[in-house]
């Protein structure tokens, strides 16, 4: 059964790392910057540096990657200029229906589901994605005010691409490291996967409690309730219509989330159904696109958000519907695509 064999050890390790963080209060930092610059790039190296792996796939992973999620974006700010809604909010409800979980939690659902290739490919998925998150992404919650060259220039500095380059360029020049070196980043690349499901139980913790901050005039009151509180105080608004726009505000965050968080499961599944029709793809490679577009917001779209103060709650509520949903809608997908 798809849920017990795939779905569920995984909730169980993502589980783990809720606990774990939430008991001890353990700092998930230095777990995500092993992950970032060690496991991650490993993974990728030696699932990159087979000689079955072709770059112009990646390229065509990638290409496919950018089609979705124009036609998600688009779709999201078409629908806020019909409702009205401000700039941060259809870039917050942008951010969290683009980014998807194709590391953490895709590459580990597409290993117990179709095995060793099956992982492989969703390695490629996952570079293509970074690609795209760490650009456009950025981009989006930064609401325009970064350039597009200074977005453009952040491919460089992802770790995983740099992993992608130099296994390629030593694969073609046949000059890959001696087998004890070639196995020791094995080792360190297997170990992304149960250390990333760990790490995204640590980020759920920390979206789902995130720590009380205190500001001018609003104790206890988080970030953009004590912001409106403080903009209404200015105004010199009454106080009961400070706090009826304040719930007015926490009501529209509640229902963009939601929205974000089901169009981005949704959305990716329908036109990545369509458009593996129009690549020529292998049949494996074809269920691991549609399952890896598939996949709830990335938790990192919160850190966006919060960096560029992109509506991170309306991020946030996004996040956690997606990975809640994800435990139905994957189960199901799973079953199809596999049964």
């Amino acid at each position: 059964m798809i849920f017990t064999s795939v779905i569920l050890p995984i909730l169980f390790v993502v589980l783990l790392g809720f606990l774990l963080r939430r008991l001890s209060r353990l700092d998930e930092h230095a777990f995500s910057r092993l992950q970032l610059y060690v496991l991650s790039p490993a993974l990728v190296f030696y699932s990159m540096a087979g000689s079955e792996v072709i770059l112009s796939l990646v390229l065509k992973i990638l290409l496919f990657i950018v089609i979705v999620s124009m036609v998600i974006l688009a779709v999201v700010q078409g629908a806020g200029w019909l409702f009205k809604s401000g700039k941060a909010e259809r870039n917050a409800m942008s951010l969290a229906a683009v980014m998807t979980n194709s590391g953490f939690y895709g590459v580990p659902v597409c290993l117990l589901a179709f095995g060793e290739q099956g992982m492989i490919y969703a390695t490629m998925y996952l570079v293509g994605s970074s690609i795209f998150q760490s650009t456009v992404g950025i981009y989006i919650a930064s609401a325009g005010t970064r350039k597009g060259g200074a977005a453009l220039a952040t491919i460089f500095k992802v770790p995983l691409i740099h992993a992608l380059v130099i296994s390629r360029v030593l694969v073609h020049f046949e000059a890959l490291p001696p087998e004890p070196f070639m196995k020791m980043i094995t080792l360190l690349g297997s170990s992304a996967i149960p250390i990333g499901l760990l790490l995204l139980g640590m980020q759920l913790e920390k979206t789902v409690f995130p720590p009380l901050r205190r500001e001018a005039g609003a104790a206890g009151e988080t970030g953009e309730t004590g912001k409106a509180r403080e903009k209404g105080e200015e105004e010199g608004l009454p106080a009961g219509e400070i706090e009826e726009k304040g719930d007015r505000e926490n009501r529209r965050n509640i229902l963009g989330g939601l929205a974000a968080g089901i169009l981005r499961i949704a959305g990716g599944f329908a036109l990545a159904l369509v458009l593996v029709r129009f690549f020529d793809l292998d049949p494996l490679l074809e269920k691991v696109i549609i399952v890896q577009s598939s996949m709830p917001t990335a938790v990192n779209a919160v850190v966006y958000a919060t960096e560029f103060n992109c509506r991170p709650r309306l991020v946030t509520v996004g996040i956690l519907t997606g990975t809640l949903g994800s435990v139905i809608s994957l189960t199901l997908i799973l079953a199809w695509l596999v049964g």
